[in-house]
């Protein structure tokens, strides 16, 4: 996969794929300004002004988890620009009720002396607006809340249990992961609600050892060493087959790399064997070609009998493990 990598990009396209992102995101375009700046990033070309207009569309999608892990990551790679990232990411935080998060990390900056005048005043406000509203939900009420969603987690519905898992993603998890930490190897709990939790863990930083049990088979993992689901080796290899797809046809790229997403989601941390990246990627794009033409005549005989079983395993786990969200 690294081998695109080795290409130069050429000034002038690089322009002009700045240019086109701009564009997209003024008219409000967002998923299209993505497009560009992915094809920046598969070139090790995007600038810090790039990365912080793909985490503006990712919030503007409404996908502020993912753009909250971006910010994560700039923020440790990328230190000369620290600051800025912070302040994206403190705003997302707020915008998406994460209250405690955002006093949790202005706590650890408040005698930063390298931090810029301009934030102080805004960082202030945001602090005292985020007191505010702890202080007037009362930590009673969240943790009632919170055991609530624990009990859900027993006897409860797959919907009930996405509502409110949700909603809970907005607080910490660390003083409740005790009462948790037993439904990852429950075998009667949907593996979504388990990506769920084991996100929330990745997002909140658990730094633990976590036993996950998914499809008869264990595993340990500590939620900070995990990549984004899209960001496995695996995803990667099956993403790199997909290669040519993105190329000649973003939106069947999309609608494809949208099936796999789901697909690994259901089985994540697990993810197939490596042998199997080609075989997994030819499955998506199969059933993204069926799912977009809606054409009843591209029936198993136009697939080879390794392509038809990983279409019948992925759309399988579909309808059993994520039907029930849009029901």
């Amino acid at each position: 996969m690294n081998e695109k990598h080795e290409i130069v990009m050429f000034p002038g396209w690089k322009k002009e794929l700045e240019e086109q992102s701009k564009s997209a995101i003024e008219h409000k375009n967002f998923e299209e300004a993505l497009l560009h700046i992915h094809k920046l990033e598969s070139f090790n070309a995007a600038s810090n002004e790039i990365l912080i207009a793909k985490i503006i569309c990712l919030s503007e999608l409404g996908r502020n988890e993912q753009a909250i892990g971006l910010c994560r990551k700039l923020m440790k790679e990328d230190e000369p620009n620290y600051y800025q990232y912070v302040h994206i990411y403190l705003n997302i935080l707020f915008q998406s009720n994460q209250y405690s998060e955002v006093m949790d990390t202005l706590h650890q900056i408040e005698n930063d002396r390298e931090l810029p005048p301009q934030y102080q005043a805004h960082f202030q406000v945001l602090y005292d607006q985020c007191e505010q509203y702890l202080s007037s939900a009362g930590g009673e009420d969240a943790e009632k809340d919170m055991d609530h969603f624990i009990e859900s987690l027993e006897n409860g519905h797959f919907k009930e249990q996405w509502k409110l898992l949700s909603y809970h993603r907005n607080f910490p998890i660390r003083p409740f992961l005790p009462s948790i930490k037993p439904y990852f190897i429950d075998t009667k709990l949907n593996p979504v609600i388990k990506t769920g939790l084991l996100q929330w863990c990745m997002d909140e930083e658990v730094n633990e050892p976590i036993e996950i049990e998914k499809f008869d088979r264990n595993m340990w993992v500590t939620p900070t060493e995990l990549n984004d689901i899209l960001e496995t080796v695996f995803s990667e290899r099956v993403l790199y087959f997909l290669d040519e797809v993105e190329q000649n046809d973003p939106t069947m790229y999309a609608f494809t790399k949208q099936i796999l997403y789901r697909y690994l989601y259901i089985i994540f941390p697990f993810t197939p064997d490596m042998k199997e990246a080609k075989d997994v990627a030819d499955a998506v794009l199969a059933l993204a070609e069926r799912y977009l033409t809606l054409d009843e005549r591209m029936n198993d005989q136009s697939y080879s009998e390794t392509q038809q079983n990983w279409m019948e395993q992925i759309e399988h786990y579909e309808k059993i493990f994520f039907s029930q969200i849009d029901d």
